[in-house]
């Protein structure tokens, strides 16, 4: 049976709801060590692409549970923000759980409509969400109003578009969620004035990295 556009939105949106407590676990957890490390070596080569700096103010989009929020705290220190995005509450409520500092805001909303000033962010960061959103024009058109001028939009996945397309094709809840080939990703990024410098599509990594 085909879903509306509305069924499919929650759908996913129940699918991360249900899973928040154990996302991090999931994905990330080294489950021989019990550290949530597995993807260490893919995290290092991530920030070394991105060029964030103290005091930076930084959109984590899709954020789940926060993985980024350590690695994104170690560049920006205390004297940045980080903005905490995602439309399911139970992973912004797992999120806020996990990390307790002073500079970051949580935020519960869909990307299209993320309540942010227009250039107010340096960088804005898209780790393994792109697919999940409801209205990808619309949704970047909101995330390239909120960069600041020569600000940095970051689209990361650690797997190819092809293994992310396979992978999402055979979960029920997320089977409509697909990252667009290279080519529509770059006119896609070209219409809201970002200008591509990286472009990674490989087995185990996938990055964008554009500029305003």
């Amino acid at each position: 049976m085909n879903m509306t556009a509305d069924e499919i939105y929650q759908t996913r949106k129940e699918f991360f709801n249900e899973h928040a407590e154990k996302w991090r676990d999931m994905w990330y957890k080294d489950h021989a060590t019990g550290h949530y490390d597995k993807h260490l070596k893919d995290f290092e080569r991530l920030f070394s692409l991105l060029p964030m700096k103290p005091g930076d103010h930084v959109l984590d989009v899709g954020c789940g549970t926060g993985i980024l929020v350590p690695p994104i705290l170690e560049c920006i220190t205390s004297t940045g923000i980080i903005y905490e995005l995602d439309f399911a509450e139970k992973m912004i409520e797992t999120n806020r759980s996990l990390h307790k500092v002073d500079n970051i805001r949580f935020i519960v909303a869909d990307v299209e409509n993320a309540p942010l000033d227009g250039a107010s962010c340096n960088v804005v960061i898209c780790f393994s969400c792109f697919p999940h959103f409801h209205d990808k024009e619309k949704a970047m058109k909101t995330l390239s109003r909120i960069l600041k001028p020569h600000g940095i939009f970051v689209v990361s996945h650690f797997d190819s578009s092809e293994g992310i397309n396979k992978h999402h094709e055979s979960c029920h809840a997320v089977m409509h969620d697909h990252l667009p080939n290279e080519a529509a990703m770059r006119a896609l990024l070209q219409k809201v004035g970002l200008d591509v410098d990286v472009f990674i599509d490989e087995p185990g990594f996938y990055c964008i990295l554009a500029r305003k």
